[in-house]
């Protein structure tokens, strides 16, 4: 079966996609803020990742944030995939 669109189903479904990005990185960034003025006020609130002195948080079932403190200092080093293999 052949699938057509029309101009305005592809301009209307664009717009949808658009907005989805939008609010997508918006909620990201906003889970990332509060995750960092969270650790600026109790710099050891996320647990210990496996590599030792790092401290991995979790923003959303999707990412989490690798950090470590040094001389008062937040050092945010990575931001992984869940569902990754990774070193920490």
């Amino acid at each position: 079966m052949e699938v057509a669109w029309t101009e305005s189903a592809i301009e209307s479904f664009c717009k949808v996609v658009d907005y989805l990005f939008v609010e997508a990185i918006q909620l990201f960034e906003f889970e990332v803020d509060t995750t960092i003025e969270r650790i600026t006020s109790f710099n050891q609130i996320c647990p210990e990742s496996k590599l030792f002195g790092y401290r991995k948080c979790i923003i959303d079932k999707h990412n989490s944030m690798i950090y470590y403190i040094v001389n008062n200092q937040l050092l945010i080093v990575n931001f992984i995939d869940n569902r990754s293999q990774h070193l920490y």
